[in-house]
């Protein structure tokens, strides 16, 4: 298989993570007319009353419990209802993130972590707001709501559209993905196991149904929107029974989901290993031994490979979403093709230089560029056939490019994201109407210094979304990236607020359609275009390179 796909999409938290000496950026906007004194605010929910902070033209409420803890006996369980509380809750500070293991940093995080964060306009909007609600991205191992550099806070985002921000954490890795067939067997009534990270997203999207009001939010304008795993997890929410109604459009960044997920019994079989690893394999209630390990064994447990271009040693496990039969009934490409999914509006698209990224962290920036004599190995360890490898070598010549790492980043751009991405919204636009993009800006920063150009590459564009520079010690846009944030928050604002993107002036964005294959170029000036990676796709759509990430047993 050419690259195990829950590789992708770290790199992003990763380097969130290791900038977590950065600032944190706050607006320095003046406050809205009628806003108050800065100062503590509050909010009644369903499950008490909580305290957060004005100022700057917005309202932040951060670390709300939208689940209770799944700790002890709620391991590996569908999330519950969060525990109600008397008087009233701090809400300054966001909650900790989900267990994870972090390069460069190690282990952070906690097991309660199922918290989300809100910014609202300050004073909150006298008729129901749109609502966005962001997923984060990191591979479903890493990452969390707020980025550890505040690059994914809300408070800008809902300053420039007056719209009701969310995000939130999820479980990631094996707490949030494991299958294993005695706890698939444990509950009659939820049969399965394996997908309990998507299942707390449900939960955050239901949490927004009954809460949102409180803030000035209209739970009927909902728009789900996430980057790299984020998106793919967008992706997935469009076909799951129990997300439907939860939200009215979707923003899809760098992210399909037509890519085969494993089965159920593939994933069991990783979950007997990782049950016999802890030593839980003979256990008279196996259940009940996973779920007594420590935190620190689980994580340890069937990692996720850190070496995000690697070929798989074994060692490593794959926790990413899996078809359980109830949580994700089928594969999304053939629900997808039925029409069985929620039709609503759409944004899909994907940056110009999605691969370099993840070459640059795994070569470049370690001293190490890729060589000629390497690009046909790498090509190899990552195929895992032959002959699809030298299709590929032939396809992407090292010819062509001015590195061999500019022609694996090429490879891995083309097959992971720009092809599967243009694969998805052409079904989507069979039945909804949809809006696609290419973010082509080239000087995008990146929050480590790289010694190769990386372009516009994988997640560029989420710091121009939510108005936070990338760049470490850089509090604000300034110049073409000032006018080039405003223009993507008001591409996205405007979009959760009435289905289409365009308006206020901004460069014409044209629907898209099969046909036209029309999209927006995004770019400091963007411009209308067409046909963005369809050479290249034609190429991944004549072979055969997309598998389950787990092989099904014997």
């Amino acid at each position: 298989m050419l690259l195990r796909a829950y590789h992708l999409g770290l790199l992003l938290a990763f380097a969130s993570a290791a900038a977590a000496c950065a600032p944190s950026s706050e607006s320095d906007e003046a406050p809205g007319p009628g806003a108050l004194p800065d100062g503590p605010v509050t909010a009644e929910l369903d499950s008490g009353t909580v305290e957060g902070w004005r100022g700057g033209g917005v309202q932040e409420f951060l670390g709300i419990p939208y689940a209770a803890a799944p700790v002890g006996a709620l391991r590996w369980r569908a999330p519950e209802p969060p525990a109600g509380w008397t008087g009233v809750r701090n809400a300054t500070v966001k909650g900790s993130a989900c267990p994870q293991t972090v390069p460069l940093l190690g282990d952070v995080g906690d097991e309660d972590c199922l918290y989300l964060n809100v910014h609202t306009p300050e004073p909150r909007p006298a008729t129901p707001a749109p609502v966005m609600v962001w997923i984060h991205g990191g591979g479903f191992t890493l990452g969390e709501g707020v980025q550890t550099d505040g690059g994914t806070k809300g408070e800008r985002l809902a300053l420039a559209s007056g719209h009701v921000v969310v995000s939130f954490n999820y479980r990631l890795g094996a707490l949030g993905f494991l299958a294993e067939r005695h706890l698939s067997a444990e509950d009659a009534t939820l049969p399965g196991s394996g997908n309990y990270g998507l299942e707390d997203q449900v939960a955050a999207l239901d949490w927004v149904q009954r809460n949102i009001a409180a803030f000035g939010g209209d739970p009927t304008a909902v728009t789900i929107f996430g980057q790299s795993a984020g998106s793919m997890s967008v992706c997935t929410l469009l076909t799951m029974p129990s997300a439907q109604g939860l939200f009215a459009r979707a923003i899809l960044e760098s992210g399909s989901c037509t890519t085969p997920a494993s089965s159920l019994a593939a994933a069991e079989a990783q979950g007997d290993v990782f049950a016999q690893a802890l030593g839980c394999d003979t256990a008279a209630d196996v259940p009940a031994c996973l779920r007594s390990a420590s935190v620190d064994a689980v994580r340890t447990t069937l990692p996720p490979d850190p070496a995000f271009i690697s070929a798989d040693t074994g060692t490593h496990g794959s926790w990413m979403p899996i078809v359980d039969g109830r949580v994700v009934p089928a594969q999304a490409a053939a629900a997808l093709a039925a029409g069985d999914f929620a039709t609503v509006p759409t944004i899909v698209g994907w940056t110009r230089d999605e691969g370099t990224l993840f070459v640059a962290l795994a070569y470049d920036m370690q001293g190490a560029p890729l060589t000629a004599a390497e690009y046909p190995q790498v090509l190899d360890a990552l195929a895992g056939d032959a002959a699809l490898a030298q299709a590929i070598a032939v396809a992407y010549p090292l010819a062509d490019y001015a590195t061999p790492g500019a022609a694996l980043a090429a490879v891995l751009g083309d097959a992971y994201f720009a092809c599967p991405s243009r694969t998805l919204r052409a079904a989507l636009a069979a039945h909804a109407p949809l809006f696609a993009y290419e973010f082509d800006y080239p000087h995008p920063k990146f929050q480590l210094e790289s010694p190769v150009d990386l372009g516009a590459f994988h997640a560029a564009e989420v710091q121009f979304v939510f108005g936070h520079p990338a760049a470490l010690f850089v509090k604000d846009f300034e110049g073409a990236e000032l006018e080039l944030s405003r223009d993507l928050e008001g591409y996205w604002g405007r979009f959760a607020a009435t289905a289409d993107p365009n308006g206020a002036g901004a460069a014409s964005w044209p629907a898209y359609d099969t046909a036209g294959d029309a999209h927006l170029s995004i770019d400091v000036a963007s411009v209308a275009s067409s046909g963005a990676s369809a050479e290249a796709c034609a190429f991944w759509a004549s072979v055969d390179y997309l598998r389950p990430p787990l092989p099904e047993p014997p």
